[in-house]
């Protein structure tokens, strides 16, 4: 039997065929990543009216950001069919403000409109497609993301750093690769946030970083 590579969809249809595999709706250290970004957002601009979420996963941190931001639509782009399926349900309140689009950002990027979103969520989801692409690739693409914003507009992230070897993102979270995406954004939008963490899940101490760039 092929084991999937950890940055290939068929991987991420893999884990969600577990609901939650990663505990984004029940782990307190889960939701309070999300929350520090919503307020990482409200300091900065406190009334978005347009936010892109690239890798949504079942609709946990784009349920939050419906209720803190009742004046937002929302796009929201996931890869799992699975993911996305469950999304839907989660989301149902919120569905009349919510685009939810079943898609692999390097397919569907051309298709996301220039300067449009005021907010960007790009969270813990670089780690697959930098590994997919060249550093060129990589920062074309994080180019053409940050054009989607408006003048302005916020890109908010949060990246885990040094996941333990047990791990298949170990690989991919690896500190001078994440200080790399760090420093290719800051040549492309201006640094507004860097914030460092190291918290307890599940009995484990994670280190994660929240960063905010502005267009």
């Amino acid at each position: 039997m092929t084991v999937p590579e950890p940055w290939k969809k068929e991987y991420l249809e893999e884990k969600f065929l577990k609901p939650d595999p990663w505990n984004y709706f029940s782990s307190p250290y889960e939701q309070q990543k999300y929350h520090r970004q919503i307020d990482a957002i409200v300091d900065r601009y406190p009334n978005p009216r347009k936010i892109l979420e690239i890798g949504s996963a079942e609709g946990a941190h784009t349920m939050l950001l419906a209720k803190r931001f009742p004046n937002a639509r929302i796009t929201a782009l996931e890869i799992s069919s699975l993911a996305m399926k469950r999304a839907m349900e989660n989301i149902s309140a919120f569905a009349d403000r919510i685009e939810l689009i079943n898609a692999d950002l390097l397919d569907f990027e051309s298709l996301l409109e220039d300067f449009s979103y005021d907010i960007c969520i790009w969270s813990e989801s670089i780690y697959y497609l930098g590994a997919r692409l060249p550093v060129i690739g990589i920062y074309d693409l994080m180019g053409k993301i940050m054009g989607k914003l408006q003048p302005g507009g916020l890109l908010v992230m949060a990246n885990s750093i040094e996941l333990p070897a047990d791990i298949p993102e170990s690989a991919v979270t690896k500190r001078p690769i994440i200080d790399s995406y760090y420093s290719l954004f800051s040549s492309l939008a201006t640094p507004a946030l860097k914030s460092i963490y190291a918290e307890e899940k599940m009995g484990r101490i994670y280190e994660y970083q929240i960063w905010v760039f502005q267009r």
